[in-house]
């Protein structure tokens, strides 16, 4: 009875241990995928699915559209994937980042995201990885909507900072944001992303790209030199690392060719 009424004792503080644990793993995480390359959710593999025709479910319509697409019947692809939302209103997530991705058709993409966000009014839902305010910012950017994309970006990035810190911010985030602050010749609030960006990444190509822009727009040509040869530094250590066509971002790409006629556009300024 004894050894039994310690095993009862025990047994709360063994499972309070095990979620402390799962919590701690969980935080680490969320750190880690702040410095790791993106994932490919399903541009990657162009492998052909395998799906049951006879069910009529989101799962088997989505894939019927993402194989429609690598035939490159894109009309078709547009078809089964407004299907699949009609049968489960939470694939708009999905669905809007392909037309965002994949097919670059922005209207559409928005009207996705809206209607998925609008699933839980009260909150920032995520698709893939992302919360759906930033990918709705990425959509207005892409419409040449500046600011509204700066204020969605904000919502995905300010209250998660606030709450937890940057470091918790994922680096990229920042960068797009910091993109369209640059595009709104708002160099100063630009570098304050791309400074809290590199911290959360100190070997970003991408971040230190657009410190060099960032940087130009205030004519500090010398600082600007120097963030464009890291960016080419850290590009080539990146390539190394990695095969294929890397990107730090898609959403944001940078390619060696702009980073080495950047610098000697720079070096024939000093001439």
């Amino acid at each position: 009875m004894k050894r039994l009424n310690l095993i009862c004792l025990l047994l709360p503080l063994s499972v309070s241990a095990q979620d402390s644990e799962r919590i701690l793993k969980h935080c680490a995480s969320m750190l880690a995928a702040n410095r790791s390359a993106q994932s490919r959710f399903f541009f990657g593999d162009k492998q052909r699915f395998r799906s049951d025709t006879q069910s009529a479910n989101a799962q088997n319509f989505r894939q019927k559209a993402f194989n429609y697409v690598w035939s490159k019947e894109y009309e078709q692809a547009a078809v089964w994937l407004e299907k699949t939302t009609a049968v489960s209103p939470k694939e708009h997530g999905i669905v809007g980042e392909f037309y965002l991705a994949q097919f670059r058709d922005y209207p559409r993409a928005l009207t996705h995201f809206n209607a998925y966000d609008a699933l839980t009014p009260n909150f920032d839902d995520i698709v893939g990885y992302n919360p759906v305010s930033y990918m709705r910012g990425l959509t207005y950017r892409s419409m040449g909507n500046y600011e509204k994309s700066i204020e969605q970006f904000s919502i995905a990035i300010d209250p998660l900072a606030a709450k937890h810190g940057d470091e918790w911010v994922n680096y990229r985030h920042f960068v797009s944001r910091a993109v369209s602050y640059i595009a709104t010749q708002q160099p100063e609030k630009a570098l304050i992303d791309l400074e809290k960006a590199g911290k959360n990444f100190k070997r970003s190509a991408l971040v230190q790209y657009h410190r060099g822009r960032a940087l130009l727009l205030l004519n500090r040509t010398t600082e600007a030199r120097t963030a464009f040869q890291d960016a080419s530094f850290f590009f080539k250590a990146l390539r190394a690392e990695r095969t294929g066509d890397y990107q730090e971002d898609d959403f944001n790409p940078v390619y060696e060719l702009e980073i080495d006629e950047t610098l000697a556009h720079l070096k024939t300024l000093n001439r």
